[in-house]
């Protein structure tokens, strides 16, 4: 018989990361974490926002009117805000040990908006992220203690690890992280141990994987570069980088159930650079099966979603007034949306 999890047990924690903008990791982070929240009532997630813009953070609070309001309020509160930032605030001041209060962190996503499953919680995002970046960096390269650089690359980490011990049963982790491979977002890569590229389909994000190779796992870095990248950085200080998991093939125009064939012939493309970054570094990735998802375009799902902080199970085929105008959601790209997304969420 298979034994129950401890409480407070983390078994996965994903980071939601690429190097190009634009590619919808924020509403992918929102709506991957609400869907799983609900599909499994007898687990607890944990949203973490790592991006400076704090958009999921807005969402989860409400969407993006009463959401704003919400979050600007909690940001208002100073050095006692309860953001990432605000963790960070304190850790600069306690740079290799726990403050005692990291479980203060974690907010219950219903208790702002009851759209939300009572399963659902938000470290929320921080504009200051940017700001510390710099002092983020200065920390880590002291000399003493030789432990620096590890020490604070667990920040992130030891602050969901610490407010999971707040909940019961297993807990899943999902991480919004900003494009750039600032400080803050090696916290959150230290932080995961899985790792979903979103990609949508143009040369960019073609290109951003490669990136995300040379910058995370330091493959086909720079010779000059490669005794300070980040991996072996990671390495040498003994911390293990997330494996891939997933490629998102992300806003795709879709026909009879695939994406068209103008965007397959760039996603062939995306696949093709993961598929040589595999070869050249097979160890970087969760399974010899390399998963690649199609995810349709959203039409109107995605602004309704992020204006009422609603989630997917939540929207139905009709007309929702956002602002000053009223965007129709349609039954059909809304069922296969949720299908697409259904179909992802099985491999979690």
């Amino acid at each position: 018989m298979e034994q129950e999890p401890p409480k407070g047990e983390i078994t996965m924690r994903y980071a939601i990361w690429n190097n190009k903008g634009g590619v919808g990791k924020t509403f992918l982070t929102f709506i991957l974490g609400a869907e799983y929240a609900k599909n499994n009532p007898d687990k607890n997630v944990i949203l973490v926002d790592m991006c400076p813009q704090a958009n999921l953070s807005e969402i989860i609070l409400g969407g993006n009117g009463k959401g704003s309001a919400q979050l600007s309020e909690i940001l208002s509160k100073g050095k006692h805000r309860l953001t990432s930032g605000g963790y960070f605030d304190n850790r600069i001041n306690s740079p290799h040990k726990l403050i005692g209060i990291e479980g203060d962190y974690l907010v219950n996503g219903n208790t702002y908006n009851n759209e939300l499953p009572k399963n659902l919680w938000l470290i929320c995002g921080d504009p200051s992220l940017e700001i510390q970046a710099q002092v983020i960096n200065q920390i880590c390269a002291q000399t003493l203690p030789v432990e620096a650089w590890r020490n604070v690359h667990h920040w992130l980490l030891d602050l969901i690890q610490a407010c999971s011990l707040k909940l019961e049963n297993e807990i899943r982790v999902f991480i919004d992280c900003n494009p750039s491979f600032s400080a803050y977002t090696e916290l959150a890569m230290t932080a995961a141990n899985r790792l979903i590229i979103p990609c949508t389909s143009d040369g960019s994000s073609a290109r951003a994987i490669d990136n995300v190779a040379a910058l995370l796992y330091g493959i086909g870095m720079n010779e000059q570069h490669k005794p300070v990248n980040f991996a072996n950085k990671a390495k040498n200080n003994g911390i293990t980088l997330p494996k891939m998991h997933s490629i998102v093939l992300n806003r795709s125009t879709q026909w009879d159930k695939k994406a068209s064939k103008a965007f397959q012939a760039m996603f062939g493309e995306i696949k093709e650079r993961v598929l040589n970054f595999k070869k050249e570094a097979d160890s970087t990735f969760f399974s010899s099966k390399l998963s690649f998802k199609e995810i349709p375009d959203t039409h109107s799902v995605s602004i309704v979603c992020s204006h009422y902080g609603m989630p997917l199970y939540g929207v139905t085929a009709k007309k929702y007034k956002v602002f000053n105008t009223n965007p129709q959601v349609n039954s059909e790209p809304l069922r296969a949306y949720k299908e697409k997304i259904a179909d992802f969420l099985s491999i979690l």
